[in-house]
């Protein structure tokens, strides 16, 4: 299942030019969803992958009171998962419980947690904020009045989201103590680095910003210009990314300085997921009319456009390893529905292998992740593992829920039933 990179990925190949003659009275989504199957099958001359060994979770627990879970968050050494049972539920990797703490409602949203350690955040619906330590023992707790609000950890700082109020908060994440308070709008979310906390705001004209904060004071430190949309961002370390109207630029964190900016050419938004990522280069989605998305790689030291490859008609969401990177994109199941079809790209651009799945999607790919052995790709109530070298399914998972949610953490893969109420670790090789 190998496949060199080929005259496939040229910007107007006679192959895609004939089926758009052939095809005009199709839907753009039908001619390039059927192109992307014909091509992958013929490029990588297999098949839709419909028999593969079911694998079974190496540990399974189930919330007797909870008819429903959320999305599970884990460390390195544990995992914690809130239910409408109005309880926090943490586990060791090895599946022995933890702790089972007690909220002032059910818990649909995923909680924060750090890499490694605790203390553990969750919200619950009845507005508050619980900070529990891996003891089980409260640390602190904030009483609120959003329902289910966004919590994002890096290092000793905890960010949430209030909807209601329309403000961000920065606490301690030890003993509750406030850094910061900022009004924000609901979306998007603020972006969290090793040193900064980038806050989207919107001015009193009504024009749309990014304010980056010092993460342990927040002292502001710079903003970006004003203008009627959020760019996207990235940030790792002292680099930010930003990408608006088709222009990416690098940036430092401590100061917003821009140290290259690129021009892409193509429409980079996208209604299915963020159109930038952060890697070994800088990755962004470029669409096309009546053309395939493309995938395009951008050297991170000075912003030269290192190579473009076609994908499929939509592409999903991009996992960066130092070694290569993987890309979910859509195409239409030829019996109805679309499938998430994967590619493999070498640093350099060459394609490694691509791949059709049978995994349906309804909206957007659920998650997609180099975890030990194998890449993982998820839909909402899909999963199965592939071969990052071939690009051939070791195994699939069927759980017993309509709607999953995933987590992964040191090597660990773990699966919630969101939709019945419990929590399973996988097998990752």
């Amino acid at each position: 299942m190998r496949e060199p990179d080929s005259a496939g990925d040229a910007h107007d190949s006679p192959r895609y030019a004939s089926e758009r003659q052939d095809s005009r009275n199709w839907s753009r989504r039908q001619a390039l969803a059927s192109l992307a199957s014909a091509g992958t099958l013929a490029l990588a001359g297999c098949s839709l992958q419909s028999v593969t060994a079911s694998v079974q979770p190496l540990w399974k627990r189930d919330f007797s009171a909870a008819v429903a879970a959320g999305p599970p968050a884990a460390t390195d050494k544990h995992v914690v998962v809130g239910g409408q049972d109005k309880r926090l539920h943490a586990f060791t990797a090895d599946g022995e419980r933890v702790f089972t703490v007690e909220t002032g409602g059910p818990i649909e949203v995923q909680p924060a947690v750090p890499a490694s350690g605790g203390p553990v955040h969750v919200h619950s619906t009845d507005g508050d904020l619980y900070t529990v330590g891996l003891s089980g023992t409260e640390l602190w707790h904030v009483e609120g009045q959003s329902r289910n609000r966004w919590l994002g950890r890096q290092g000793s700082l905890l960010v949430g989201t209030d909807p209601v109020g329309g403000s961000v908060t920065g606490y301690d994440a030890r003993d509750g103590t406030h850094r910061f308070q900022r009004s924000s709008r609901r979306y998007p979310y603020p972006t969290l680095s090793e040193s900064a906390c980038i806050v989207p705001v919107t001015n009193s004209d009504g024009d749309r910003e990014l304010v980056t904060l010092a993460p342990t004071t927040g002292e502001m430190l710079w903003e970006s210009p004003a203008r009627d949309v959020y760019p996207h961002v990235v940030a790792t370390g002292d680099r930010i990314v930003t990408l608006r109207n088709s222009t990416v630029r690098m940036r430092r964190a401590r100061d917003g300085h821009v140290l290259w900016e690129a021009a892409v050419a193509g429409k980079v938004t996208s209604h299915s997921g963020p159109p930038l990522w952060l890697g070994e280069h800088v990755y962004v989605r470029a669409g096309r009319d009546d053309r395939p998305d493309e995938f395009v790689a951008i050297n991170r030291n000075d912003g030269s456009i290192q190579w473009r490859r076609s994908v499929g008609y939509e592409l999903e969401t991009v996992t960066a390893t130092p070694e290569g990177v993987f890309v979910a994109s859509s195409v239409d199941d030829p019996d109805g529905g679309i499938l998430v079809r994967l590619d493999a790209f070498a640093l350099d651009g060459t394609r490694r292998w691509q791949t059709t799945t049978d995994i349906a999607i309804g909206g957007t790919v659920e998650a997609l992740g180099r975890i030990d052995e194998v890449l993982v790709v998820a839909s909402d109530h899909e999963l199965a593992a592939y071969d990052p070298a071939s690009g051939s399914r070791r195994w699939q998972y069927d759980p017993d829920s309509y709607r999953i949610g995933v987590a992964t953490a040191d090597g660990a893969l773990y699966v919630s039933y969101r939709d019945t109420g419990g929590l399973a670790r996988l097998p990752t090789s």
